[in-house]
């Protein structure tokens, strides 16, 4: 027995199939190829064997946001192309991330410079991403700037402009008016430069669901829209998405007591009459927010139970007076589906007053993912083995 089959009763599941029909759908609404974002774990689903899904269902690319998610990704196995969203953020990160062929974000000559001098040290060619900020007001080079910057990065010597790309800042808004005006800005940087590199991007997922495929741009660099999550309500029918992710746990006690018995720490809750208080082995070390005991809840046998009192670290407590039959080892549904009944990431974003990207990224690493394709486990990941396929 290895450690990957000692696997604790809570647990993310996540279905490859789901993602592969996901990116499938985003390439048949975009009309272009795939830049799949794995950054934050891949929102929380497990880096290597998303990318690993999203490179054999056709994405020419994976991105993550730091260099160490990058090393972290070659160091795992993945060898196609890898996009680092901030591009180096200290000096010391350049060497490694052009030795492993990580494609880097830059908008500035001195970052570039850096980039091509690790490339000519190392007798290689370095390849980067050219981000233009027109209107987002993070990264990039100014829309007056970007130009000459991209003219003065193209000639340094071991240095390929492989994509220039933009960020939208209001596309899950219902009005797109601002997008549209950052889209005009980003077309005319385009026609100012003397020769477009090979991809050209500027919609994530939000951009995908609203504008679908957008003349003159043949990549989309998606996220959410991966894991089956919509950006925001009123997109949610421009894009058929499948939910890739399910959070379950199990009870772990069940107890009998009576009415006014104080529950978990501070005694907020008390028993109204006697009744049966559930421990169940998740809390707020997992991932479940701690302010989802205010309002939040979980599926326990097809019915919506709500929290009983603080989430603890490592445990929560549910009154399942009213739930017949309800014993040990019953199944509990954080994120997922049972006996008819549903909870969404968006549900518990919503109990938590947060969005369904913070909620699915925020699971931990301690929460062991398995990984299905045709209803079969294919891999897992545990805290003590790491990534491991079957």
């Amino acid at each position: 027995m290895t450690a990957s089959d000692a696997i604790r009763s809570t647990v993310a599941d996540v279905d490859l199939d789901a993602i592969t029909a996901n990116v499938e759908a985003i390439r048949a609404r975009a009309k272009a190829d795939i830049i799949a974002v794995v950054k934050a774990d891949a929102y929380g689903h497990g880096a290597e064997a998303v990318a690993e899904t999203c490179f054999e269902a056709g994405a020419v690319m994976v991105a993550v946001a730091t260099i160490e998610e990058g090393l972290a990704l070659r160091e795992g196995g993945i060898n196609g192309p890898i996009l680092v969203l901030l591009g180096p953020t200290d000096s010391s990160e350049v060497g490694h991330a052009v030795a492993l062929d990580l494609v880097l974000v830059t908008w500035d000559v001195a970052r570039a410079r850096a980039i091509s001098e690790a490339a000519t040290a190392l007798r290689r060619d370095a390849h980067v991403h050219f981000k233009v900020d027109t209107g987002l007001t993070r990264l990039g080079a100014p829309v007056n700037e970007a130009a000459t910057r991209y003219r003065a990065i193209a000639s340094l010597p071991h240095l390929e402009i492989d994509g220039i790309f933009t960020h939208f800042a209001t596309a899950d808004d219902p009005d797109p008016s601002n997008d549209r005006v950052q889209l005009d800005r980003f077309r005319e940087v385009l026609r100012s430069i003397p020769e477009r590199p090979r991809l050209v991007h500027a919609a994530a997922s939000a951009g995908v669901a609203a504008f679908g495929a957008v003349e003159g741009m043949n990549a989309v660099r998606t996220g959410l829209a991966i894991y089956g999550l919509h950006a925001a309500p009123h997109l949610a029918e421009a894009l058929p998405l499948r939910p890739a992710l399910t959070w379950r746990s199990r009870i772990h006690r069940l107890a009998s007591v009576p009415a006014g018995t104080g529950v978990s720490y501070g005694h907020e809750y008390r028993l109204p009459r006697d009744g049966r208080i559930a421990t169940v082995p998740v809390g707020y070390g997992d991932g479940l927010p701690r302010v989802a005991g205010k309002s939040g809840a979980v599926l326990v046998r097809g019915h919506r139970v709500p929290f009983a009192g603080r989430i603890c670290m490592d445990l929560v407590t549910l009154d399942v007076t009213a739930i017949e039959g309800a014993r040990e080892g019953d199944e509990v549904v954080l994120i997922g589906a049972q006996a008819g009944a549903n909870q969404t990431a968006e549900d518990l974003a919503e109990a938590c007053g947060t969005i369904n990207y913070e909620i699915v990224t925020g699971i931990r690493r301690r929460v062991p993912r398995r990984y299905f394709r045709g209803g079969q486990v294919v891999a897992t990941r545990t805290l003590a083995e790491g990534y491991h396929a079957r």
